[in-house]
């Protein structure tokens, strides 16, 4: 059964040309990905792997962190297990964030901004139909982005366990943030931002108000090296299901409120 009737996909397919034809969020989708999925795993392997282990400091501190069975790690092995199961999920996360609010922003918000949303709403589709079609195209921008960013990264990070000789590094918590939790975030980041595009008057309006989803990603990391809880494989599950939760319920009323009185005001 398909998710889209034919008439729907156009809108999706106009609304992916219109998305790549703007130049800050082209760059977005690039350069994002690029920075957090490839130039910052490679600048810190690099640097671990090169630098002497005797300026690899605060270790001491840092294996408060580790499992009891990793504790017989080197430097420079420990080094990288903190980036790859630590700084790099957080890193990663960033990228269905970062793509969702911005295709979404340029597809609703862009919409009024190019005093196209008239026209979209003369079409023989329903504003529900509209609406399905602009979140499924949004969600699959995002979706396709973050998944060509995985594979990437995964290739860097193999690399690095290959040199420092660790186990290959795809876990169970790996496992639940790739297929459960980034595709959670990632309708999050759609819905937050047709939630707030009502009251935005700008595509650049409504991306400053990203930083309010970002930060809870953030501050959840920082906690976790802190000290003050361990994100395993149950807890990152529990949130997952949260999210979904959460995204069905906004999605209904992000839908609701989807209507042409407040498209065109």
């Amino acid at each position: 059964m398909k998710i889209v009737s034919s008439a729907e996909q156009a809108i999706v397919k106009k609304d992916f040309s219109e998305v790549w034809d703007t130049r800050m969020a082209r760059n977005t989708l690039i350069a994002v990905p690029a920075l957090l999925a490839i130039v910052l795993p490679v600048m810190y392997l690099v640097m671990i792997y090169f630098l002497p282990p005797g300026q690899l400091n605060g270790m001491d501190q840092m294996m408060r962190l580790f499992p009891e069975e990793l504790k017989s790690f080197s430097v420079r092995q420990s080094m990288f297990y903190l980036l790859t199961n630590l700084i790099c999920p957080m890193f990663f996360l960033m990228i269905p964030l970062m793509n969702s609010t911005v295709s979404a922003a340029c597809s609703f918000v862009g919409e009024k901004e190019r005093g196209t949303i008239e026209t979209l709403l003369l079409t023989p589709l329903s504003v529900k139909q509209i609406f399905k079609a602009k979140v499924v195209g949004c969600v699959l921008l995002s979706a396709l982005s973050t998944a060509a960013s995985f594979v990437i990264f995964a290739v860097v990070i193999s690399a690095g366990d290959i040199l420092l000789k660790m186990p290959f590094f795809m876990n169970w918590n790996w496992v639940v943030l790739v297929f459960l939790l980034a595709p959670a975030l990632t309708v999050l980041g759609v819905i937050f931002m047709v939630m707030v595009s009502g009251k935005s008057k700008s595509y650049m309006e409504s991306i400053q108000t990203s930083g309010y989803i970002v930060l809870p990603i953030v501050l959840l990391f920082v906690g976790q090296f802190a000290g003050l809880f361990q994100l395993n494989a149950p807890v990152l599950l529990a949130f997952s299901a949260g999210l979904f939760a959460l995204d069905a319920l906004l999605l209904r009323l992000a839908a609701h409120s989807f209507t042409p009185e407040k498209l065109l005001k």
